[in-house]
C-alpha cells in the first residue's frame, strides 16, 4: 500500500470526525462530539441558559423568555451544536431555520446584547463543576466555535465581540 505524503495525512486528521484520530495541535469544532459526546455538550448549554435565564438585565433574559421555555432554547442550542460539532443531522429545518431564528436574535445581539451572551457563555466554560474533559484543545476549540458564529453574527448585524 502507498504512503500517504505528509500534507495528505494531516488532511485526513482534519477531515476526520474522531478528535481521537487528530493528534494535530488543533481539535476542529465537528470533531468535538468525539470527544464530549451528547451529555457533556447538553450540561454546557443547560448551565448557559440557566444562566441565560437568570440575568438580571431583564431586557436581555426576557427577550429569551419571551421566545420559548428553558427546555426550547436548550433542545434547539444542543440540536444545533450536536449537528455542528459532528453528532449528526440533529438540527431540523438547516439553514431555513438558523436564518429564522437569525432574524430574530438581530433584535437581542447587538455589541451590548452579544457581550451579555458572551458574559454567560464565559461563566459556563468556566463553571468547574461542569466536566469538558481533561483535553485542553477542547475548551479552545469551542472559544473558537463561538468566536467563529459571533464574527458572522456581527458582520450581519454591525457589531464585533469575542470570548
Amino acid at each position: 500500500m502507498k504512503k500517504l505524503s505528509p500534507e495528505l495525512q494531516l488532511d485526513k486528521k482534519v477531515v476526520t470526525l474522531n478528535g481521537f484520530e487528530n493528534d494535530t495541535d488543533t481539535l476542529y469544532f465537528w470533531q468535538l462530539y468525539s470527544i464530549l459526546g451528547e451529555d457533556r455538550i447538553r450540561e454546557l448549554i443547560s448551565d448557559f441558559y440557566e444562566n441565560v435565564f437568570g440575568d438580571t438585565d431583564a431586557i436581555f433574559s426576557d427577550f429569551f423568555k419571551d421566545l420559548g421555555s428553558l427546555e426550547h432554547h436548550i433542545e434547539g442550542q444542543t440540536s444545533f451544536w450536536l449537528d455542528a460539532m459532528g453528532g449528526g443531522k440533529r438540527y431540523p429545518g438547516r439553514e431555513h431555520r438558523l436564518k429564522r431564528h437569525h432574524d430574530l436574535a438581530k433584535r437581542i445581539m447587538n455589541y451590548r446584547g452579544a457581550h451579555r451572551w458572551l458574559l454567560h457563555m464565559r461563566k459556563s466554560l468556566d463553571n468547574a463543576t461542569l466536566d469538558l474533559t481533561d483535553d485542553p484543545r477542547v475548551k479552545r476549540c469551542i472559544v473558537v466555535f463561538i468566536n467563529f458564529f459571533m464574527k458572522k453574527y456581527g458582520d450581519e448585524y454591525n457589531f464585533r465581540a469575542r470570548l
